[in-house]
């Protein structure tokens, strides 16, 4: 239901207070609501996006160019997947060797994610060969905003109070007892037995930050809001050619059974397999290889033709069968954890005079050293077996030529999971270290980003959030 008077709640104790309408948040209170527990969803925002909303959303960026966080995040009700492309797939197992959990903790709820993000296809990872495999992207076409809201509307479970801000956190002895915050021009305090920050992957480090400033007994110093930020840098690395007859009759040869349909979907997305990564002593990216009818006058056939004039005069004859297609390659790369890439406040202030975000990153070489190598390994695969040719940009080679990455879509890092407070901000279950009733849930957990779209992995693990706190709901003291 939807709550437009907090001074009716101020003194009802909810069992759980969930800050933050966004995939994360709605996915966790959907999952309470199945076990008829009480949660109030706090949304800074509207129902739809208002322009003056941006002013909470502003970063000074330092380092490498980062772009205007305000334009690719949302303060509204569904959270920033009102701009979302609805692209999914899950994190590999090899993403969890550092994380306190394994991936088959978060499987168990592919069902229950697939149904809440309404995903038709399954996903699927095949091996190309030793060093890459072939994966799928699943798309969504759930806006978080506009698909649940009648649903909450309707619930005797959920309770949405829109446009009432966080402001801080009360609390002793381990324990928070309240939060405070302002609808209109007044300030409320509310109650709950646990507290959920969900509020994105940059916001839940500020206001964690902001909240320490405000009170540093009540969290640790020694916990590490804000560093190990993370995001996927995108960026074009290459162009080619490739024959579609001969990849298929690869896949033919190789029992491959999800090949690329280029009249349906025209995208072959490749990534390097567990060897390659362990041989090489890299990240993985994904590379994602766009097929488009080939233009015979193209720069790239041209020089082929003096590189390789035997292969372009072959290719010629596969033209003209309408066998061949031409490739824009782009990558989306993991990107390393380092403190050094983090999340401060900034010495500006927001219109309730809470402090806006310092962003401090930079790209790493460790991701073209990466980006190269998996691109090496493609081109030698097209050649070995006559698929295809590729030429790889500049800047894979030669670290004094500046490329421009598309960043600041997925932001995950700063308050990530650990089994310590020195390294990490949440435990294995989401809760803050050294408190006992307060959690996090989001990208901002993530302890490695891998390289797969971040909005699978937060249902699936806002999902299991939900189910930790359940099974409090069975002990006796609740």
């Amino acid at each position: 239901m939807i709550i437009n008077n907090l001074s009716n709640i101020e003194k009802k104790k909810f069992y759980v207070i969930i800050i933050g309408s966004g995939p994360a948040g709605i996915s966790t209170a959907l999952r309470l609501e199945e076990k008829k527990i009480e949660t109030l969803l706090i949304e800074a925002g509207d129902i739809n996006y208002r322009p003056e909303s941006a002013e909470f959303l502003k970063v000074n960026s330092i380092g490498d160019h980062y772009g205007d966080l305000s334009g690719n995040r949302l303060r509204q009700f569904g959270g920033t997947s009102g701009l979302w492309g609805g692209n999914c797939n899950p994190m590999n197992y090899n993403n969890f060797f550092d994380w306190p959990i394994k991936k088959s903790d978060l499987d168990k709820y592919n069902d229950e994610a697939s149904n809440i993000l309404n995903l038709k296809e399954k996903f699927f990872l095949e091996s190309l060969n030793e060093e890459l495999n072939i994966y799928n992207l699943a798309w969504s076409n759930v806006k978080f905003g506009k698909d649940y809201l009648e649903h909450i509307r309707k619930s005797k479970f959920i309770h949405l109070s829109l446009n009432s801000t966080f402001l801080s956190f009360n609390g002793k002895e381990k324990n928070i007892s309240s939060i405070n915050c302002r609808k209109g021009n007044k300030d409320f305090k509310l109650m709950s037995k646990f507290f959920i920050l969900s509020c994105g992957g940059i916001e839940n480090s500020r206001l964690l930050l902001w909240s320490r400033y405000k009170d540093n007994k009540l969290f640790s110093s020694k916990l590490p809001i804000g560093n190990y930020y993370m995001h996927h840098p995108y960026h074009f690395v290459g162009n080619g050619i490739i024959n579609y007859k001969k990849l298929n009759n690869y896949y033919s040869e190789k029992n491959i059974v999800n090949y690329p349909i280029v009249t349906c979907n025209s995208n072959l997305y490749v990534e390097a397999s567990e060897q390659l990564l362990n041989e090489k002593n890299i990240i993985n990216s994904g590379i994602y290889i766009n097929f488009k009818n080939i233009n015979k006058n193209n720069d790239f056939i041209k020089q082929l033709s003096c590189v390789a004039p035997k292969f372009i005069k072959k290719l010629y004859d596969d033209i003209n069968a309408k066998d061949i297609y031409e490739i824009d390659v782009w990558t989306m790369q993991e990107q390393e954890p380092i403190k050094e890439n983090c999340i401060k406040l900034s010495d500006e202030l927001d219109p309730y005079n809470i402090p806006l975000t310092k962003l401090i990153w930079k790209k790493l070489p460790s991701e073209i050293k990466s980006a190269r190598i998996i691109m090496e390994e493609i081109g030698n695969f097209f050649i070995k077996k006559e698929i295809g040719r590729l030429a790889l940009e500049n800047h894979l080679y030669d670290q004094n030529v500046n490329y421009e990455t598309v960043s600041g879509n997925h932001q995950m890092g700063g308050t990530r999971i650990g089994i310590n407070e020195e390294d990490s901000v949440v435990d294995e279950n989401l809760k803050i270290h050294g408190l006992n009733n307060l959690f996090v849930t989001g990208s901002s957990v993530f302890r490695t980003s891998g390289h797969s779209h971040p909005t699978f992995t937060i249902v699936q693990l806002s999902l299991r959030l939900a189910d930790h706190i359940i099974q409090y709901k069975t002990k006796k003291n609740f």
